[in-house]
């Protein structure tokens, strides 16, 4: 296959194994923050994206992926599309921020897909971009459902009645 095809996919799972990092690191904040149920939540998109870097990893068997340096990726946003913004995120975020979350990164990983989809020079880049594009796009469709399911966060939610304690 071509070089186009072993970048796309080289792409691809950095921007998943990415994922999962900084859904791992989200988890291990909220637990050292008493936060749990947001902890087990971002455990489950960690593995969610842990399992979706198995299906690209799959896919990318038979390629010679290359070892892209950190400034050679070409994302369509500051890091790679499903990786979230820690400014998004705060110790005392509810599962449904968390889910909130979650949607964002995915509808920017199907939008990274859909973009290559429709621009992908080389064919097979457009065939694989339109399959991952579909498949975050059933992600998108099951965290919309899951929102529905969880109450949103009272007005005060970020409320924190403890004072910090500073040792000098």
């Amino acid at each position: 296959m071509t070089t186009e095809v072993a970048t796309f996919l080289a792409h691809a799972l950095a921007m998943e194994n990415e994922a999962a990092e900084r859904y791992d690191e989200l988890a291990d904040t909220m637990d050292v923050h008493n936060n749990p149920a947001v902890a087990e939540l971002f455990r489950q998109m960690a593995d969610f994206s842990r399992r979706h870097a198995a299906s690209v990893a799959e896919r990318a068997a038979c390629h010679d992926l290359p070892a892209l340096k950190s400034w050679q990726y070409r994302w369509n946003t500051f890091e790679p599309p499903e990786v979230g913004s820690v400014e998004g995120t705060h110790y005392r975020m509810t599962p449904h921020h968390a889910l909130s979350f979650a949607l964002d990164n995915e509808r920017r990983g199907r939008d990274f897909y859909a973009a290559r989809a429709k621009d992908g020079g080389h064919a097979e880049v457009r065939r694989l971009a339109a399959e991952m594009a579909e498949e975050e796009s059933t992600h998108v469709i099951e965290l919309e459902r899951w929102l529905t399911e969880i109450p949103p966060p009272e007005g005060n939610w970020d409320q924190d009645d403890d004072e910090a304690l500073v040792a000098d």
